[in-house]
């Protein structure tokens, strides 16, 4: 955490850089088809990998009823070329394939940046096989036999953290939910405790402006939350110290007791 006096730097850079020019803010709010409790703010592009054509299709449908576009490879190289020839917010991986094993896609994903949340779909539940998705890059598990729900939920948590939510707030690295009182930096989630992010909440929402403490103990008061002034820089605090832990620091207090988010 860095203490600055910099209101005047920050009144500056305002006057020539608006809230939509800025590259580092995005708010993500859609209506959808469905009456889910969970949008996005774009085409959804989810790459399904499995030989089972039965269970491609059905996984087909059921992610195209959630709204999302979705491609399909049969085979460890077909996934590769797919994957690194357009961009998809998640792929569905088996983890035994015809010609490859699924370790053997991502690793070759990773390899060329491919970037893409990957979540491994296997009848094989043994510690070792879980340590081996999880060593070769991939981002979850699920079991076969599994129900399509499961599936649909698997991957909205991988949308939550890409910041595809509803009302995702978005700043640089950083992604709060407010639907689900979740926060991520960098794709890491952040341990913060509700009030920390409720206040990482208002950071973001005013980011590069230096939020009084009383506004932002109104804020919290607002959210049913009672602080005293000690209580809430505490809270600051520790919000600081995990939002910038081993990172670019974003989180800063003034020196007038003022906080703001923003990189300098």
């Amino acid at each position: 955490m860095q203490r600055i006096g910099y209101r005047e730097k920050l009144e500056t850079q305002n006057t020539h850089t608006t809230r939509e020019q800025d590259p580092f803010v995005t708010t993500v709010e859609r209506h959808a088809s469905r009456g889910t409790d969970f949008v996005a703010s774009r085409e959804i592009r989810v790459l399904v990998v499995d030989e089972e054509q039965p269970l491609t299709d059905v996984l087909t449908i059921s992610l195209r009823f959630e709204g999302w576009h979705v491609t399909t490879a049969s085979s460890g190289e077909a996934a590769i070329a797919a994957a690194t020839a357009e961009s998809f917010d998640a792929i569905l991986l088996d983890m035994m394939l015809p010609d490859v094993t699924g370790t053997t896609v991502v690793a070759a994903l990773r390899a060329r940046g491919v970037t893409s949340p990957v979540i491994f779909l296997t009848g094989r539940d043994s510690l070792e096989d879980r340590l081996a998705a999880f060593g070769a890059g991939g981002d979850d598990y699920i079991t076969k036999p599994f129900g399509l729900d499961e599936v649909a939920s698997r991957l909205i948590g991988v949308f939550r953290r890409l910041g595809l939510g509803q009302a995702s707030l978005v700043y640089g690295d950083i992604v709060v939910d407010p639907q689900s009182g979740q926060a991520w930096r960098a794709g890491e989630q952040l341990m913060l405790s509700a009030v920390e992010i409720e206040l990482l909440r208002a950071l973001v929402t005013g980011w590069g402006r230096v939020h009084g403490l009383d506004e932002l103990i109104g804020d919290l008061r607002e959210w049913g939350y009672t602080l005293s002034p000690a209580q809430a820089t505490r809270a600051l605090e520790t919000l600081a110290a995990v939002v910038d832990s081993d990172r670019v620091p974003l989180v800063h207090d003034t020196e007038d007791d003022g906080w703001f988010l923003g990189a300098l």
